[in-house]
C-alpha cells in the first residue's frame, strides 16, 4: 500500500517508517522538522517537509494516499503549558486538517498516536480505555480533542483506530530535548557526566513500552480487528522516579550513588500512569515483549555507540 507518515522524521515515525518500507509498503512521511532530524527519513521513503496546521500546504500531499499514520505532534506537557496556542495547532487544528484531507481524498484508514495523557491522575489502579478521561495538561486535552475528531469521521464512515501511548523510549529518542521523555532526559545527564536533573518527586510512577513493542502495535493497527477500536499501549508494570534512575544507573555502571539533584515540578505533571493492555492483546494479540532493563541496556549501549563514533 501507498502510507503516509506524518512526524516520520521523528522517533517513533521514523521506527515506523522503516518497518512499512520492509513489509513492502511504499512511505510518504511528512514531517515539519520541529522535532525530527532530515537524516531519520529512510531513503526509500520520499520526504515532504510541510507544517500540517497550515492548511494551505495541503495541496502539496499526493491524492493516491491508502492509509494515514498521524503521529506528528508536540510531545511535551511541558512545552504545552509553556506555549498552549502552539500545542493547539500543532495537536488539535493539525489533526482536524489531516483527518478532513483524509475524507476528501478517500483515505481507507487512519490510525492516531494518542497519549496516556488523557487519563485522569491518580487512578489508583492501571488505566483501562474506559477510564476516567481528565487531563492536566494542554497537551492531555488537545490529544482527548483529536480522539473525539477521529470519533465523529469514524461514525461518519472512515476506518479509524487510536493508540494511547504511555512513555516510549529506545534508541533513536531525541537525546537533546530535555523537556520531553523521561528515559532519555535522564539518560542525557549522566551521558554528560552531568548530574540528574529530577523535576518532581521520586515516588511519581510511569509505564515505560520500548519502542520495537510500539511499532508492532502500530504496525498490528493495519489489521480491521483493530477498526474502531482505541487501544493502550503499554506494559501494565508501574515503576517509580527512583527505580528509574537506578535502572538507568545500572546500565552506565555508574552506581547508585551517581549525584542526583532534585527540583520542583514541572507545572502540570502527574503522579501516577501505569496502564492495562488487556484489549489490545484480545482484539490484536499484541503484549509487550522487552522488560524495561533490558530496554534500558540497549538504549544505553546505542548511545555508547553514538558518542565513539
Amino acid at each position: 500500500m501507498k502510507i503516509m507518515v506524518t512526524g516520520g522524521a521523528g522517533f517513533i515515525g521514523s521506527h515506523l517508517t522503516r518497518r512499512l518500507i520492509d513489509e513492502g509498503h511504499k512511505v510518504v512521511v511528512v514531517d515539519d522538522l520541529s522535532n525530527g532530524y532530515r537524516e531519520n527519513v529512510p531513503k526509500d521513503a520520499e520526504f515532504l517537509e510541510l507544517d500540517l496546521s497550515s492548511e494551505r500546504l495541503y495541496d502539496s500531499l499526493p491524492t493516491d494516499v491508502e492509509v494515514v499514520y498521524h503521529l506528528a505532534s508536540q510531545a511535551s506537557g511541558e512545552i504545552s503549558c509553556e506555549d498552549p496556542v502552539h500545542d493547539l495547532k500543532a495537536n488539535c487544528l493539525a489533526t482536524l486538517a489531516i483527518l478532513q484531507w483524509s475524507k476528501k481524498n478517500d483515505v481507507m484508514k487512519f490510525i492516531f498516536t494518542s497519549s496516556m495523557g488523557v487519563y485522569a491522575d491518580q487512578l489508583g489502579y492501571a488505566a483501562v480505555e474506559t477510564s476516567p478521561l481528565e487531563p492536566k495538561s494542554f497537551y492531555g486535552v488537545n490529544k482527548l480533542a483529536s480522539e473525539k475528531f477521529i470519533r465523529i469521521f469514524s461514525e461518519e464512515g472512515m476506518r479509524t483506530t487510536v493508540f494511547r501511548f504511555f512513555n516510549v523510549y529506545g534508541p533513536g529518542q531525541n537525546m537533546e530535548n530535555l523537556k520531553q521523555g523521561m528515559v532519555s532526559i535522564y539518560m542525557s545527564y549522566v551521558l554528560n557526566d552531568q548530574p540528574v536533573c529530577v523535576k518532581g518527586p521520586l515516588d511519581r510512577t510511569r509505564d515505560f513500552t520500548y519502542i520495537s513493542d510500539v511499532v508492532e502495535a502500530l504496525y498490528l493497527g493495519l489489521n480491521e480487528a483493530a477498526d474502531g477500536k482505541l487501544f493502550n499501549v503499554c506494559t501494565g508494570r508501574e515503576l517509580p522516579v527512583k527505580e528509574v534512575l537506578n535502572v538507568v544507573f545500572n546500565a552506565f555502571d555508574v552506581g547508585p550513588e551517581y549525584p542526583v539533584e532534585i527540583y520542583s515540578r514541572t507545572p502540570r505533571d502527574i503522579d501516577q500512569s501505569c496502564g492495562d493492555y488487556s484489549e489490545i492483546q484480545a482484539s490484536l494479540g499484541w503484549k509487550p515483549k522487552v522488560r524495561f532493563e533490558d530496554g534500558v541496556k540497549s538504549m544505553s549501549n546505542w548511545l555508547k555507540g553514538e558518542v565513539s563514533k
